[in-house]
């Protein structure tokens, strides 16, 4: 009995650890400037395309609406949402929602 209430106890710390804590906004985006490309043969099977600051930053991206490849090696600024998704190990996967060639 003592055996079950403690893998009890961790399945359920597991549990919440992997939850998001703190409250979310569904129409929250974020902007970034940097080089689109095509994201090429990865370990996770998720987006289409990366965008590359200046800063080395990489954002795993897909578009619903738009046509990225039109991008290809471009300097753009996009604005993206965070869909959610995520393997582990792999990055975060937005989705653009508008695109402006720099």
């Amino acid at each position: 009995m003592r055996f079950s209430k403690q893998f009890l106890f961790l399945i359920l710390v597991a549990a919440f650890a992997s939850c998001k804590h703190g409250s979310t906004n569904d129409n929250a985006t974020t902007t970034v400037n940097g080089r689109i490309n095509p994201k090429g043969t990865t370990s996770y099977n998720y987006g289409t395309h990366l965008v590359t600051t200046s800063a080395y930053n990489a954002y795993l991206v897909e578009s619903t609406s738009i046509n990225l490849d039109s991008y290809d090696g471009d300097s753009v600024q996009v604005v993206m949402k965070d869909m959610g998704i995520r393997q582990n190990p792999g990055p975060e996967l937005y989705n653009v929602i508008q695109i402006t060639p720099l």
